[in-house]
């Protein structure tokens, strides 16, 4: 029994020496806080042809999002939203506009694929940071024709691409002077541009 115990004592000993040098190491390679300030990170230096990816878990601001070209051809240009390959969330991308009106715009989301053909702005005035839209019928038909992704494609592309290019907080969308409605939804209120 007396050889039991003094092997046991060993062990416990054997442990307690690596738990207290493992200790040791931790704390000896740890630089004081003085300050009680959060460590520092070094951002990487990234040259333009880096490609990184968006971090997932960022806290989303309020800065509009800036695609790598906003000006492929060095004229008029502009920011819209266009879906991505599978359709579910809106991308920036930098495109040509043929000059500063609305309609330029929606053409803009016509020739990305983000609104039908013959889409159109009929009027549009903005008060309160809102910015009321008034799209002709061709527009509100392909809304109510599309599933609830696609509806929300076609809105989002709309709205983000105009926050973004008047710099209003929303927009409020109507077609043929109504509220638009999808099946799904009467959107009879201010919609806010998607993150």
């Amino acid at each position: 029994m007396n050889k039991k115990v003094k092997v046991l004592a060993a062990v416990v000993i054997i442990i307690l020496v690596v738990v207290a040098a493992c200790v040791f190491g931790y704390m000896s390679g740890r630089q004081p806080d003085e300050t009680n300030e959060p460590p520092q990170t070094v951002e990487p230096d990234v040259t333009p042809d880096d490609t990184t990816e968006p971090d997932d878990q960022t806290e989303p601001d309020d800065t509009p999002v800036q695609p790598e070209n906003p000006n492929p051809s060095g004229g008029d240009s502009a920011v819209v939203y266009v879906p991505d390959e599978q359709g579910e969330t809106l991308t920036p991308v930098g495109t040509d506009v043929a000059d500063d009106s609305d309609q330029a715009l929606v053409d803009a989301l016509i020739a990305a694929g983000s609104l039908p053909e013959g889409a159109a702005v009929q009027s549009s005035s903005t008060a309160d940071g809102v910015l009321t839209l008034d799209m002709n019928a061709t527009y509100g038909e392909a809304v109510r024709a599309s599933g609830t992704t696609g509806e929300s494609m076609l809105i989002y592309s709309l709205v983000n691409t105009f926050v973004q290019a008047r710099g209003v907080d929303s927009v409020m969308i109507t077609v043929d002077g109504a509220p638009l409605e999808s099946g799904h939804e009467i959107y009879d209120y201010p919609l806010q541009a998607t993150n």
